[in-house]
């Protein structure tokens, strides 16, 4: 049985999935495997796999399942102690798996940062910033702080939050339960993938963002999380902004929350709190500025 397994969801990826799979392929440790669960792809992706000799290498059928029910279907495909994320647009940095396997000794689930790559641009690395375990559960409250496919975690805590559900949102919905449920979660420093920005991306779509934020799962997801942290079940700020209220009650809402997560961070040390009370800043300016923002103009909020 591998100790690492590594899942790949993929439809119509056939430009860019060898890339994925040999890069994810090259850093994998020799008890690993990567499965790639296609979901009826039809532009000769899978071709592309097939030319890829490696032990190491398993494809399987997810037709027409959505991304959190082919996420799922794979874990169930998958029976190794730790599993880890990998999109088939991205690329993996080598040493990823080492660190985060590594990491996993003392931690449940474990991201990277990331390099950003936009169309014909060259590739961007993020500042190399971690997010401790103290601070990750207070940045959840604020926006998502990692990408979905630098995720490696223990299946035990995937398995104790109820896996993926099928919300807009799956990735974050999922971090916020489980770090209701305590799981020990951090992000390190260093990037970990070649991330590709392209206008494909269904997070791209201000329809996505607006189901997103309209989802009553993730919301309730949220309240209990916020109860735990700050006292009291709050509203997710992006959905605060597009909530039928009155632009005063709005920015009352946020100078709750605002009070509640200033108390609630006073123990979190220096200079984890500073950034937190940096975004914290940046989340009340952005609703300030867009609470009475029509639905269909909302533009690149986060």
């Amino acid at each position: 049985m591998p100790r690492l397994s590594v899942i790949m969801p993929a439809r119509n990826a056939g430009a860019t999935v060898e890339s994925a799979v040999r890069s994810t392929l090259h850093d994998l440790p020799a008890d690993a495997e990567l499965v790639v669960g296609d979901d009826a792809s039809t532009d000769g992706m899978r071709y592309v796999l097939d030319r890829i000799e490696d032990s190491r290498l398993r494809v399987i059928d997810c037709p027409g399942r959505g991304l959190a029910r082919a996420l799922n279907t794979l874990l169930d495909a998958t029976d190794s102690p730790l599993v880890a994320r990998m999109d088939a647009d991205d690329i993996v940095i080598r040493g990823r798996f080492r660190r985060q396997v590594r990491a996993l000794a003392t931690a449940d689930t474990v991201f990277t940062t990331v390099t950003t790559w936009r169309g014909s641009g060259m590739p961007r690395p993020a500042w190399p910033v971690a997010i401790g375990e103290g601070a990750f559960g207070f940045h959840l409250l604020l926006t998502n702080p990692v990408a979905h496919s630098t995720m490696a975690a223990r299946r035990t805590a995937i398995d104790e939050a109820g896996g993926y559900r099928d919300v807009p949102s799956e990735d974050y919905d999922l971090w916020l339960r489980m770090q209701s449920r305590g799981a020990r979660m951090r992000r390190l420093a260093a990037p970990g993938i070649v991330y590709r920005v392209h206008a494909r991306q269904v997070t791209a779509t201000d329809g996505w963002r607006l189901s997103s934020w309209q989802d009553e799962s993730t919301q309730h997801a949220f309240a209990d999380l916020s109860e735990r942290l700050l006292g009291a079940p709050q509203m997710r700020i992006s959905a605060l902004a597009i909530a039928p209220f009155s632009r005063g009650e709005k920015l009352a809402r946020m100078a709750e929350f605002d009070r509640s997560f200033r108390a609630a961070v006073r123990l979190v040390p220096l200079p984890a709190r500073t950034a937190l009370l940096r975004r914290l800043a940046a989340r009340s300016e952005w609703l300030w500025q867009r609470s009475d923002t029509a639905p269909g103009m909302i533009g690149a909020a986060t």
